[in-house]
């Protein structure tokens, strides 16, 4: 399928081979900025990066075994070994794609080649966590919520009763609970059973993780808010989760990156940036590693 690139300006030749040198820096700290899921869920990359080729990864999953009581004069009994794994594909490729007629008046503006670095990067950072929460909103574990958007004391200790008895470690700093705006909102509010238990970041001295949607924690747990997050809906929608980092993987095997070349037909460089992953759910009824809350019917 061909790419199609938006936009056009006035009409000058430059030189291309220097975009990805000027752009390429901030559009990656853009998306470093925007993403907020992907630093929560196990990443993979790096066995991509060594192999340098492939497209699936098999990630096993090494249920526990009990123990057992060593008899004296007896020798020890051995379990077979029981694996499953999950397949992870690398089946993502998302771009970004401009046409400049005049990139060098567009260099020449350095609050000009912000803003394009900035759109770039939000775009790949926003359809990245499109796709993971894509597989997040799966968990088996559910909390149902009696008002949309709305999340109660209550609630919320039945959600981590559900975790605990699932025994996935929500205290081992590696939870998180992310929500859409409206629910976050609910956290905040003073008169909501929540709030006393809520600590912001920008109160507590970290209002630097405010840049990569940290915006508090609750029992411990950090909490993130994401436009990603589906709002109001029915039993069906999915307004946000707890999840263990286990619960979800991402490998990339090309991370963002930026081309140029100049187009003598458009008399204009074309500029694309693009990354290539993929991402997967690890939960099932046997191995459950977070819980979503549900709106009302």
């Amino acid at each position: 399928m061909a790419i199609h690139y938006d936009g056009a300006a006035s009409t000058a030749t430059t030189d291309q081979h220097f975009v990805p040198e000027i752009w390429g820096e901030g559009i990656y700290r853009f998306f470093e900025r925007k993403s907020v899921f992907r630093n929560l869920v196990e990443d993979y990359s790096a066995v991509f990066g060594s192999a340098g080729f492939g497209d699936v990864l098999h990630i096993p999953q090494i249920d526990i075994i009990t123990a057992g009581d060593k008899g004296v004069g007896a020798d020890v009994t051995y379990d077979a070994t029981v694996t499953t794994e999950t397949q992870l594909t690398i089946n993502k490729h998302k771009y970004v794609a401009k046409l400049f007629e005049d990139v060098l008046e567009i260099q020449s503006n350095a609050d000009m080649v912000a803003k394009y670095s900035r759109m770039m990067g939000e775009s790949i950072a926003r359809a990245v966590d499109a796709d993971i929460w894509g597989e997040l909103d799966g968990l088996n574990l559910s909390q149902a919520l009696a008002t949309d958007d709305v999340l109660t004391a209550n609630e919320f200790e039945s959600a981590l009763a559900k975790l605990g008895e699932a025994d996935i470690p929500y205290m081992d700093g590696d939870c998180f609970i992310v929500v859409n705006p409206t629910l976050y909102a609910d956290i905040l509010n003073p008169s909501a059973g929540l709030a006393s238990y809520f600590i912001r970041n920008d109160a507590s001295g970290e209002g630097s993780g405010l840049r990569s949607g940290l915006v508090g924690s609750l029992y411990g747990i950090e909490v993130y808010m994401s436009n990603t997050v589906s709002t109001g809906g029915n039993a069906s929608t999915i307004p946000g989760a707890i999840f263990h980092k286990s619960a979800a993987a991402i490998a990339v095997q090309n991370d963002v990156r930026v081309q140029s070349e100049y187009s003598i037909d458009a008399l204009g460089t074309k500029v694309v940036s693009d990354m290539l992953y993929g991402v997967k759910l690890i939960d099932s009824a046997n191995n459950q590693k977070g819980v979503k809350f549900t709106n009302a019917a």
